[in-house]
């Protein structure tokens, strides 16, 4: 788009100007300003290429840098440092591109007391790691525990938490034995009942232990109900009596058997 000026002359000289536009008074699109630009970015990103190709070890080199330390994210209870530092040692000083990550993550998840690991790399040279532990709620006979999720794991020294309820079963039955553990916490708990092990016969017979040294015999069908009609009895007897249970008996269709710890009578309570 071109402009013309034109000069408006009087008798005495230039008054005014005025400048008419031969294209509907449009700005002049910068064209060959655009041109010039691209091929100026044209010429940097060639230039870029070729400087890139020269030096491609070095520019590698300082991107893949060999991963040398480790971020711990969170703390952990049953792991040790020196024990994840063994298991890592083999992947360290890997480029931070050339790092497994998942089988550094699969080696970490063979450890008894990990649940779950995650692992990420961190430019240029870290590796974030967190820990998820396993929970172990109850033993599982004498060598494996059993974690919230009704899962096996087996760590060393599992005769240091004898202090966990004892569960045992059938195999392959741990699930349900947790399941069946978590629902008669809840109505022992209001009666100050703890489970200290809970046990499962081959033939579907349940019978748990409460508060270390009172074994309760369930039987196999309505087990809760029992449960139940037992901690009513439990609650309404005096604590100086009900502290001297020592077995009970809740086979019955209406009533509780009652054997006292400091004799050997039996006495049947009918409800």
């Amino acid at each position: 788009m071109a402009t013309v000026s034109r000069a408006i002359r009087t008798g005495s000289g230039i008054h005014s100007t005025r400048r008419n536009s031969l294209s509907g008074n449009q700005p002049l699109k910068p064209k060959a300003s655009g041109r010039r630009a691209l091929i100026v970015l044209s010429g940097l990103v060639v230039s870029a290429a070729l400087l890139l190709a020269q030096n491609k070890a070095t520019v590698s080199g300082f991107l893949n840098r060999p991963v040398s330390k480790v971020r711990i994210e969170n703390q952990w209870q049953k792991i040790s440092e020196a024990e994840v530092g063994t298991v890592l040692a083999p992947f360290m000083g890997n480029g931070f591109f050339d790092f497994n990550v998942g089988l550094a993550k699969q080696q970490l998840e063979l450890h008894p007391w990990v649940l779950q690991a995650s692992v990420k790399r961190i430019w240029p040279d870290t590796l974030s790691l967190l820990l998820t532990e396993q929970v172990a709620i109850a033993r599982w006979g004498d060598q494996q525990l059993l974690n919230q999720y009704g899962e096996i794991f087996q760590p060393d020294r599992v005769s240091e938490l004898n202090s966990l309820p004892l569960l045992t079963g059938p195999e392959d039955s741990q699930e349900t034995v947790m399941l069946q553990y978590k629902k008669l916490n809840q109505v022992l708990f209001p009666a100050g009942l703890r489970l200290s092990g809970l046990s499962l016969s081959k033939r579907g017979s349940w019978e748990y232990v409460l508060n270390e040294n009172m074994k309760v015999a369930a039987g196999r069908e309505g087990v809760f109900e029992k449960t139940q009609r037992f901690v009513d009895f439990y609650k309404s007897q005096p604590s100086e009596q009900s502290s001297q249970f020592l077995s009970i008996d809740l086979r019955y269709g209406n009533g509780i058997a009652v054997k006292d710890i400091e004799s050997d009578f039996t006495g049947v309570a009918i409800l």
